[in-house]
């Protein structure tokens, strides 16, 4: 219920995510861009090809203070006007975000021109940071992925840039009214349980407890707390393709039960 294609940050085509579901005997999955339905189009004409489920979907950012919440929006309606302008303006501030960033890494002594930012994705207008932490291995700033992070582009690094600071009930009421199931993504990369109740309270309808970065007891004080708090259970494995080998599809799967409860909450038919 969590995977990139190359409409953003992941290095899969919506092919390629499809033939890798296949082969690893994956029944549904649902692809979550950030801040695009750009493979939703393609994936609804070849899921039956592959004989597998398709949820439309997307993962949208939002802030807690000074944290990053990330919330995945399950059965997105692509179609809508009001959605598909408010992505457009996520879009422009997203590249807006990109050209400071690279202001501040040239500023720390980095050789790097936006316009390079191009050869790095088919799309300019999903670009993000690991698009750009890519462009830093090929220009030998950094060794890989995580140096990337680690140096320049995690949160309080020398080029890091907060996204537009949309709060979460915002970002939940934005899901709900396309009719979308909002889902907290990777919690306990978060660090705020506290928060969970609070914001199942203002429309949060599910929670990830199953993700490549939960130990075993992570994903069982989630189960917990999805089950206090009457929220969906919801997981995988946040596949970016070859970008995160750690979490290619397939590592993380979520026990169909639990996607029969998010599709029925949906409304769709089981």
């Amino acid at each position: 219920m969590h995977i990139h294609t190359t409409k953003s940050d992941g290095t899969y085509s919506v092919r390629d995510v499809f033939e890798k579901a296949k082969k690893e005997g994956v029944e549904a999955i649902a692809i979550t861009d950030h801040d695009t339905v750009g493979a939703v189009e393609e994936a609804e004409s070849v899921c039956a090809e592959y004989g597998i489920e398709f949820i439309p979907g997307i993962e949208l950012s939002a802030m807690h203070g000074s944290k990053e919440v990330h919330i995945v929006g399950l059965y997105m309606d692509r179609h809508d006007k009001d959605f598909r302008e408010t992505l457009n303006y996520l879009q422009k501030k997203r590249m807006e975000r990109n050209e400071k960033i690279v202001k501040k890494l040239k500023d720390n002594g980095v050789s790097v021109d936006y316009d390079e930012l191009f050869e790095m994705t088919e799309n300019i207008n999903t670009a993000g940071r690991l698009h750009l932490a890519r462009l830093l291995i090929k220009k030998k700033a950094v060794a890989n992925i995580k140096e990337a992070f680690n140096k320049y582009l995690g949160e309080g690094k020398a080029a890091y840039v907060a996204k537009i600071k949309m709060t979460v009930p915002e970002c939940v009421a934005m899901v709900r009214k396309n009719k979308g199931i909002p889902v907290l993504a990777h919690p306990s990369k978060l660090g705020a349980d506290e928060m969970i109740e609070t914001w199942a309270k203002q429309g949060l309808m599910g929670v990830e407890a199953f993700h490549p970065d939960h130990r075993f007891e992570d994903s069982e004080k989630f189960l917990k707390i999805a089950e206090k708090c009457d929220l969906l259970v919801s997981g995988g494995s946040d596949s970016h393709g070859g970008a995160k080998d750690y979490t290619d599809i397939g590592t993380v799967k979520l026990p169909y039960s639990y996607f029969e409860k998010i599709k029925k909450a949906a409304g769709k038919k089981l």
